[in-house]
């Protein structure tokens, strides 16, 4: 409503609206070039699934995670609006996926009893604070996925509490299909949300025990009943993700092809990440990035996201060693959930050897609402106060949002500048089928809206394609009149490649970036590197016999 958020500034970040449109906007003007070939494999793979009729398909090789709900369904529908203008599906694509995450915030922060503050929280999760925010949330939507399911099944549980033996039943049931089927697309949610909520359960029901007065179990248990509910959900929903994991793992994974996580061991190596730093990332997403000047516009809003990661770690020590008794039961769970987060995710990352900073991101609704339930539940003693630091936390999240848009339209994180000239090109001269490498081959396809269709190759001194993000028939079938795009940045100088070097083939592009050759056919690019394949063997040939004459050399000079 109009009232709230023009009277309690502290109830939306931006305002909450503001915030969508600046996504959308970034969607459709910057993100028509700025994609990158992970994010584009979603499309190619959403029209694959369309021209198939399937949920799951058998011609496509996905990455570490299955991902049987996830962001292609919108993407299909997207692409059945505009089959050819592949921008405009995933900006249709993301407006659904971006409200629907809206909603289901919105859904939590009722059930969780967050109020106003609650509604801080949601304007301020729509604002793309910090890089890997932008790129894997906003514009990608992968993590929004996995926060959308485990923040509708919290949202449920938390709702569970309150309600009758049988309404408690529907939501539980209703909580585990949920999770269920969020736990096929990955062991990600059980991992980052699942085992750290049952952990949170657990201390919240230790801490109600310990202060309930009551001397014998029954009665503290009667006394704690709601403590007892959470953890009981808390534990049936961990086993419904832990089921939807195994069919993933043990039946689909026989079924589709893609690479789960089981060659994850314990390993712990000193040379590795260690606790202290992986635990600064997380405070580090909230809109601090290296590289810009410290008087210059980026530079303060690197200075204002470092300041948000500060109040971030404020907030967890004033709530969980200063107030925590002060607490109503929901912000104790949510406070104990991050800490639980932290530790669990913080210890994973630590020994697992399988780390990116932007795996932080699953936490990032429970990290705001954690700051929500700071700004709800502070004494403040001056008129205003609370509605003063609602302002400033949003005009700070606000301002890393601008500079975050800003540097990546300067310099992309992932995206190549230029790919969709280069692209274009390619189309306006007839040319639909070609090779490249990796973070340029599947981006040209949904730059040209599936004008081009790229053989994604493992090395550009051989002609291997490996069984990564692109469709089994690239492993099958050849490309008629191939081209050959190179990136300089990215792939090193044109001239290197050993498919140049050795291939019956014609520079036909060049803008001092991106070098684009023609070859005749399939079987001209199998030549090129049978030929570099033979010169390396006749090389490691001629080093043998040369290190054989210098150890037999060493050998006579050591008997004299």
């Amino acid at each position: 409503n109009i009232f709230t958020v023009q009277f309690h500034p502290e109830a939306c970040a931006g305002p909450q609206d503001t915030a969508y449109l600046f996504d959308l906007w970034y969607q459709l003007v910057p993100g028509k070039w700025i994609v990158d070939s992970d994010l584009a494999s979603e499309m190619i793979l959403s029209d694959l699934l369309n021209k198939e009729g399937t949920i799951i398909s058998h011609n496509w090789f996905y990455s570490t995670e299955l991902k049987v709900v996830n962001l292609q369904w919108f993407y299909r529908l997207g692409l059945l609006i505009f089959p050819n203008d592949w921008h405009l599906a995933r900006t249709f694509g993301m407006a659904i996926t971006l409200a629907l995450f809206a909603a289901a915030m919105l859904f939590f922060v009722k059930c969780a009893g967050l109020g106003r503050a609650g509604l801080w929280m949601v304007g301020t999760l729509l604002w793309p604070f910090g890089q890997h925010y932008l790129v894997y949330a906003i514009y990608g939507g992968y993590y929004l996925v996995y926060t959308f399911f485990y923040m509708l099944v919290l949202a449920l549980v938390l709702r569970s509490l309150n309600a009758d033996k049988k309404h408690c039943a529907l939501q539980w049931v209703l909580a585990c299909v949920i999770t269920a089927v969020a736990g096929m697309n990955g062991v990600k949610q059980l991992m980052v949300f699942h085992a750290p909520l049952c952990l949170a359960a657990a201390i919240l029901l230790v801490l109600a025990l310990h202060s309930c007065g009551k001397s014998d179990w029954k009665a503290a248990l009667d006394a704690c009943r709601k403590e007892v509910r959470l953890l009981a959900a808390s534990l049936v929903t961990a086993v419904a993700a832990a089921a939807g994991y195994f069919v993933s793992n043990a039946v689909l994974s026989r079924m589709y092809d893609f690479k789960s996580y089981n060659f994850i061991v314990w390993n712990r190596d000193e040379d590795w990440f260690t606790l202290d730093r992986i635990l600064m990332d997380f405070f580090h997403e909230f809109g601090y990035e290296n590289g810009s000047g410290v008087f210059h516009f980026g530079g303060i809003a690197a200075a204002v996201g470092l300041l948000l990661g500060c109040w971030m770690f404020f907030c967890i020590v004033r709530l969980l060693l200063l107030r925590l008794d002060k607490l109503e039961r929901n912000d104790k769970l949510l406070v104990l959930l991050l800490v639980a987060m932290l530790a669990v995710c913080g210890v994973a990352y630590t020994y697992f050897h399988e780390y990116y900073l932007y795996f932080w991101l699953m936490n990032m609704p429970v990290a705001i609402a954690v700051m929500a339930v700071e700004i709800k539940t502070e004494d403040f003693h001056i008129l205003g106060a609370r509605q003063l630091l609602g302002v400033g936390l949003a005009a700070c999240f606000t301002l890393c949002a601008v500079s975050t848009v800003r540097q990546e339209q300067e310099h992309p994180y992932l995206a190549h500048k230029g790919l969709n000239t280069a692209a274009e090109w390619l189309v306006d001269n007839g040319y639909t089928q070609g090779y490249s490498t990796f973070w340029n081959g599947n981006a040209m396809t949904e730059l040209t809206s599936g004008k081009l269709e790229v053989w994604t190759l493992q090395s550009l001194d051989r002609d291997d394609v490996p069984n990564w993000l692109q469709p089994k028939s690239h492993l099958t079938t050849d490309p008629e009149h191939p081209f050959l795009l190179i990136d300089t940045e990215t792939d090193g100088p044109a001239e290197n490649a050993k498919l140049i070097q050795y291939g019956d083939c014609t520079e036909v592009y060049n803008d001092g970036r991106y070098v684009i050759y023609d070859f005749a056919d399939a079987d001209a690019v199998r030549t090129a590197a049978q030929a570099a394949a033979d010169a390396k063997l006749a090389g490691q040939m001629a080093q043998g016999r040369t290190d054989a004459v210098k150890l037999r050399h060493t050998q006579e000079a050591l008997q004299k």
